[in-house]
């Protein structure tokens, strides 16, 4: 009985964490989603223009938009990562509270 009873404290702590691991992973996902649409909003390219003036505004946009990308696509690589290592993560919580429930069915 006392085994049982652990192994349904072992089987709840699981799940919460379970829960945790893939809110966490959720969250991540969307960051890195935003900054993605990010980066393709960038990229957008705009219409040429006759205007000196927008011209040359649109040069100096269009150096700040490199920059810019570059700097989102950095961030881009890491917020990737940080998925990649929270996905291994949830998958092994996942594992765990899927096999605990198992045993608590038998």
């Amino acid at each position: 009985m006392r085994d049982r009873a652990r192994l349904k404290h072992l089987a709840a702590l699981a799940e919460m964490q379970k829960k945790h691991d893939m809110a966490r992973l959720k969250k991540l996902a969307q960051r890195r989603e935003q900054t993605r649409q990010k980066v393709a909003e960038l990229s957008k390219p705009l219409a040429l223009a006759e205007d000196p003036a927008l011209f040359v505004a649109r040069q100096r946009h269009a150096q700040w938009a490199q920059q810019q990308r570059l700097r989102l696509n950095h961030a881009l690589a890491l917020q990737t990562a940080d998925m990649l290592e929270q996905r291994r993560k949830s998958a092994k919580s996942l594992g765990r509270a899927d096999v605990l429930a198992r045993l608590l069915r038998r």
